[in-house]
């Protein structure tokens, strides 16, 4: 009889530990132990930042920024799959920017899908290719921010939670591909109903090293009249894997590099094939 009451009394025990633990595995930080928890509240939206700061971004200059300027957003895009390197690209419900960063494997606090803000004050912002982007400053330029500065200048909100609206990319034809809307990027956005030209057979791959020009292959997809280029990294982790045929879904952010349209791609799982019902 004592032996089943010991019993009885061990599985309770397992069964509180069992609960704790879980409790315990999904935390729920008010204050995240990165980044500084200090930032108030946004007060400039992204695309409020980009025409305040146009000269210096079309002009491929950059600027200090004394203002107190707080961005805010979510992360469509990062370093995870190798694609995109030292930086990652914060979507508002106006537009995105890049965020310059001199350091590797940001996805591990800027995983996709979770909101930040930016506290901007003591950035430098500029045009890269009259690309926008946050950063510091390199050479006169528009550059990555150090490593060091950037958890002084980020604050976590919440969890990475990949339902936001900012997390939905704006659908676009080929109608979006006028000079002022060029002016605007980067965007966060959908390609539907696309194709690669490249992608003749099932040999032909990504970002093959000897097809690559300072470690970078460029793709291509015909949208209409349009051609987009797809800048491809042979460090991708899907670098040498097939590039896909048929009829594309794509999300991305449309970007430029001077009078080009280009492409970010952050993963293949931000591509879906089209089912053809004929």
């Amino acid at each position: 009889m004592k032996a089943l009451k010991y019993l009885s009394l061990l599985a309770m025990l397992l069964i509180t530990a069992t609960s704790c633990m879980n409790e315990f595995d999904a935390p729920e930080f008010e204050n995240p132990p990165y980044g500084n928890n200090e930032i108030g509240e946004a007060n400039t939206t992204i695309a409020e930042l980009k025409t305040k700061f146009s000269k210096s971004i079309e002009g491929n200059s950059c600027e200090e920024i004394k203002e107190e300027i707080v961005i805010e957003g979510v992360v469509v895009a990062n370093d995870e799959s190798g694609n995109v390197y030292k930086q990652f690209i914060l979507n508002d419900s106006t537009g995105a920017i890049i965020i310059g960063v001199n350091d590797v494997g940001l996805y591990a606090t800027m995983a996709i899908g979770q909101k930040v803000r930016i506290d901007c004050k003591g950035l430098h912002v500029g045009g890269y290719g009259k690309m926008a982007q946050i950063g510091g400053l390199y050479n006169g330029s528009i550059g990555r921010m150090n490593k060091s500065v950037f958890p002084k200048h980020v604050r976590i909100i919440g969890t990475p939670d990949r339902t936001q609206p900012e997390m939905t990319p704006e659908v676009i034809d080929e109608s979006y591909f006028t000079d002022e809307n060029m002016k605007s990027l980067a965007k966060f956005v959908r390609l539907e109903n696309v194709k690669f030209v490249e992608a003749t057979d099932s040999t032909v791959k990504w970002a093959p090293e000897e097809l690559a020009y300072n470690n970078v292959v460029e793709r291509n997809i015909k949208m209409g009249k349009k051609n987009i280029v797809f800048r491809m990294s042979t460090y991708a982790d899907f670098a040498n894997d097939a590039l896909p045929m048929g009829e594309l879904n794509i999300n991305g952010v449309l970007t430029r590099y001077n009078n080009y349209w280009q492409f970010v791609l952050s993963s293949t799982n931000d591509i879906e094939q089209v089912e053809n019902n004929n």
